[in-house]
């Protein structure tokens, strides 16, 4: 694979972004194996996709192929035609992440949620902050905005964190946003909420959602299955369950109720 070129000047794209995979195949250093192998998937502004695969699929590989952290051996990932590594810090303009950990800083609230836009005003940021749930968790601190969090932010439950997150995102105000397994470790009830919160947010928006399984995806426009490094299936999740027997046994599975004869 090859590294991330030197910063130069960012690269001039703008919303709306189609996001496009093309005959991609990568493998880590000292590996013999593909971690993925002739994947091609585009993806329109304002599709809503989930990328599905067990740990070691190359669903996470994808992701950060997309984010342009890595570069493809072969094949390419762009960005409206750019090479998504070519961009490098730049990208954060145009694809705000969500991770499964989200790191808080050491600094205020307010100051947390305008890392991405330093000009966020009050106003501005008390109305994300409703858009995701969290008016009320804002009332309740000390200080308000200015209630400092500490770097590992356990003054919030994951829940919370994660939509201090999306605020922070939607404050970027990028044309992308890209779940990277946001909702792992967290109680059913919390991962059915965060991932309403999340739906209902990104309209118009891209939505990309890494995931294991398959809690949240009837909410997609389509849904990816990465198995052994290539596309094993797509389609609408209606389509899917609709024609696939397999996808059937999966979504009974993650259900908990039994499979289908």
């Amino acid at each position: 694979p090859q590294p991330a070129p030197e910063e130069g000047p960012a690269p001039a794209v703008e919303a709306p972004l189609a996001l496009a995979v093309e005959n991609v195949a990568f493998r880590y250093p000292g590996s013999a194996r593909a971690v993925l192998d002739g994947v091609s998937l585009t993806i329109p502004q304002g599709q809503k996709v989930a990328i599905l695969g067990r740990s070691g699929s190359g669903k996470s590989t994808l992701a950060s192929l997309i984010r342009g952290d890595l570069a493809p051996a072969s094949g390419s990932v762009t960005l409206n035609g750019v090479p998504a590594s070519s961009f490098g810090d730049a990208m954060a303009r145009h694809i705000g992440v969500i991770q499964q950990q989200t790191y808080l800083f050491n600094m205020t609230l307010r100051e947390n949620l305008r890392i991405g836009n330093p000009a966020a005003t009050d106003g501005q940021i008390r109305e994300v902050l409703a858009h995701v749930g969290l008016s009320g968790l804002v009332e309740r601190l000390p200080e308000g905005l200015d209630t400092l969090v500490d770097e590992a932010g356990m003054r919030f439950s994951g829940g919370e964190r994660h939509r201090i997150a999306l605020a922070r995102v939607l404050l970027q105000d990028t044309p992308v946003i890209l779940l990277d397994e946001p909702t792992v470790g967290l109680d059913p009830a919390t991962e059915r909420a965060l991932l309403k919160t999340f739906v209902e947010n990104a309209e118009g928006r891209t939505l990309i959602m890494i995931t294991h399984h398959l809690q949240g995806v009837s909410a997609m426009d389509r849904v990816v299955f990465v198995e052994d490094g290539r596309i094993e299936m797509e389609g609408s999740p209606a389509e899917l369950e609709r024609t696939s027997e397999r996808y059937r046994r999966l979504l009974a599975f993650d259900r908990g109720v039994p499979a289908p004869a």
